[in-house]
C-alpha cells in the first residue's frame, strides 16, 4: 500500500461516506458523485498493487494498480472515500478499511460512517427503494426515523469493503449505517439506485446534493430481469 498525503485537516464530528464499486457499481457511483458535487478536495491518495497478474502491452508487462482517494469537504465536515475497484485479496480489504478509518481519525472524531451498495431483493420492485442496515441501535433508529426500509432477511452477509467497514466501525464504537439501493442488473451501472441512495444521504445529513447528472443516465428496468435470486454487495 502506497500512500500520498496531500493535505491534512482539523475537523469536528466527521461523517465518513465510504464505499467502493459492487453490484451495479452502486457503491462507487455514490461516493464518486457526492465528492464531485460538493467540490471536495483530495486529501490523500492510496495505491494498491494486490492483483495476482501483470498487464501486457507491446511486449512489455506492468503490475496493475488501483487508486483510491480520500476527499474532504471542510464546510460540512464530510470525508469521502472512493475508488474504481474493490481490493483483490481479503486481507487487503481489512488493511484498507482500518487504514481509512485511522487516517480520518487523525483529522478529527468520526461521528458516523455511511456505506452504500446495490441490492437485488427477493421481492423485486421498480428500483425506487433504499434498504438499510446499522451497526448499533442508535443508528438503526435513525434509519427508521427517515423511513428507510430494513434490509431483508434473505441477506445473511454483506461482503468486501462496503460491509466490512460497518463491522470495523462497530468494533471501534463508531456509529455506522449501510444504504443499499434496489437494482435489477448486477453488471450494468445502476444510476437510479445511486441517485436514490444519495437523496437518502442528503436527508440524513440535511444536505442538498444535486443528482441531475445521474438522473440523465438512468436506464429503465427491462421487462425481464436477468438475476432471479436475491443478492447484495
Amino acid at each position: 500500500m502506497q500512500v500520498e498525503v496531500i493535505e491534512n485537516f482539523k475537523l469536528k464530528d466527521i461523517t465518513l461516506i465510504s464505499s467502493l464499486p459492487d453490484m451495479g457499481k452502486v457503491g462507487g457511483l455514490v461516493t464518486h458523485h457526492i465528492a464531485k458535487k460538493i467540490d471536495a478536495r483530495v486529501a490523500a491518495k492510496i495505491i494498491l498493487t494486490d492483483k495476482p497478474w501483470v498487464n501486457h502491452k507491446d511486449g512489455l508487462v506492468e503490475l496493475p494498480y488501483d487508486e483510491y482517494k480520500l476527499l474532504v469537504d471542510e464546510k460540512n465536515s464530510l470525508v469521502i472515500f472512493t475508488g474504481e475497484n474493490q481490493p483483490q485479496e481479503p486481507t487487503m480489504v481489512f488493511d484498507l478499511v482500518n487504514f481509512v478509518i485511522e487516517m480520518v481519525q487523525k483529522w478529527g472524531n468520526i461521528k458516523t460512517i455511511i456505506s452504500s451498495g446495490g441490492y437485488i431483493p427477493l421481492q423485486k420492485g421498480y428500483g425506487n427503494e433504499v434498504f438499510g442496515v446499522a451497526n448499533n441501535q442508535e443508528s438503526l433508529e435513525l434509519l427508521k426515523t427517515h423511513n428507510v426500509k430494513l434490509l431483508g432477511e434473505d441477506v445473511k452477509s454483506i461482503t468486501w469493503f462496503n460491509g466490512l467497514v460497518l463491522g470495523v466501525a462497530k468494533n471501534r464504537n463508531i456509529n455506522g449505517v449501510g444504504l443499499f439501493g434496489e437494482i435489477y442488473d448486477a453488471e450494468l451501472p445502476q444510476h437510479k439506485a445511486a441517485k436514490n441512495i444519495i437523496n437518502t444521504i442528503g436527508e440524513l445529513l440535511k444536505l442538498e446534493i444535486n443528482t441531475d447528472e445521474l438522473e440523465q443516465k438512468i436506464v429503465e428496468q427491462p421487462v425481464e430481469i436477468k438475476k432471479e435470486a436475491p443478492g447484495i454487495g
